[in-house]
């Protein structure tokens, strides 16, 4: 029988072998993308797994986006408690009858610091307002999340509440009232000697005070930015306009 004719756009190919392309010699023609997704597949899955790079023990690549958030929410936790441990431990090593001032939410400072201020202060003294403004709250908010800035600011209140603050007259004194003013704000007020009151040199020591030593932050020590400012409460003065007064000069020095 006599060969069949062959459209001329028909090739014949060999057939070909197992893992072989169409190409001359069985190899795949240059620059195929086929093939060339095929080699890159087979690549990764002969390769072994970098897993240098873990959390928690875990290879990156093996961890999905929901599973890395839940681990993120983890992490911030553990973080967040060991922030509270700490804080309870420095209480626990004050003696009995030292407890400082309850640290207040910012609807609840309002109210006690009208009332603080409404009362004489003891001694012939002067009430003083407070007010420390930690910066760094922003940028560890964005970097590691809402807890660990509610956390560090919480440090700074506690390590505010356990200040002894020098009257001049060879005492100390701790704030009687204080609390949040919102935002990243702390506020309060103590009753210091008007002789010789320097609310300057007031607001530079404790800001020197709440700066000594690193914060633990998503469990790494660093320093943070604060800013402090004091202003002496004019008689009959209402805890906003104190605060407000107070807030100006942190404002105009920051």
């Amino acid at each position: 029988m006599p060969d069949i004719p062959q459209p001329d756009t028909v090739k014949i190919v060999d057939r070909r072998l197992e893992g072989q392309g169409q190409g001359r010699g069985g190899l795949p023609p240059r620059g195929h993308p086929n093939k060339a997704a095929e080699t890159y597949a087979e690549t990764a899955r002969v390769a072994p797994s970098d897993d240098r790079i873990t959390i928690l023990g875990i290879p990156f690549e093996q961890i999905t986006p929901a599973t890395q958030a839940a681990l993120a929410g983890l992490v911030a936790e553990i973080n967040y408690l060991r922030g509270l441990v700490k804080r309870y431990e420095r209480g626990g090593q004050r003696n009995k009858g030292e407890e400082g001032a309850t640290i207040l939410e910012p609807a609840a400072f309002g109210r006690a610091l009208d009332t603080a201020l409404a009362a004489e202060p003891p001694d012939g003294d002067t009430w003083v307002a407070i007010m420390v403004h930690v910066s760094t709250y922003e940028d560890i908010r964005r970097s590691s999340g809402v807890l660990a800035a509610n956390a560090t600011l919480a440090d700074a209140a506690s390590r505010l509440r356990d200040l002894e603050i020098p009257r001049g007259d060879g005492r100390t004194a701790r704030l009687s009232t204080m609390g949040y003013a919102g935002g990243s704000n702390l506020a309060g007020v103590v009753s210091l000697p008007l002789h010789d009151l320097d609310t300057d040199l007031v607001a530079a020591w404790i800001r020197e005070k709440l700066l000594t030593g690193a914060y633990n932050v998503a469990g790494i020590d660093m320093s943070l930015a604060i800013s402090v400012a004091a202003a002496a409460v004019g008689p009959g003065e209402s805890g906003l306009l104190a605060l407000a007064r107070t807030d100006h000069l942190l404002r105009r020095n920051p």
